[in-house]
């Protein structure tokens, strides 16, 4: 037979334990949380970047190889111009 103090002792004992093993699964499900959100900010912060980039970078290619108009025609009095260009 068990005495009372031992009992409270292994009750406690089985107490602490079942606290200290949620403490973990609690410190785990937390890691976790924080990896999978700091790898979609990362995610999302590549993204805006990459689009920045293109977005800001798509327009002046064209000028910078001599896609600029200094070197078209230029109408004639007399001449009208469409929409394509000169007529």
């Amino acid at each position: 037979m068990v005495t009372k103090k031992r009992r409270r002792s292994q009750l406690a004992r089985a107490g602490a334990q079942r606290q200290q093993l949620r403490r973990a699964q609690r410190a785990a499900r937390r890691r976790r949380r924080q990896l999978l959100v700091s790898a979609v900010v990362l995610v999302l912060a590549i993204a805006a970047l990459v689009t920045w980039i293109v977005l800001h970078t798509g327009d002046t290619g064209a000028t910078r190889a001599g896609g600029d108009y200094a070197g078209a025609q230029r109408p004639t009095a007399g001449r009208a111009m469409s929409a394509e260009g000169v007529r």
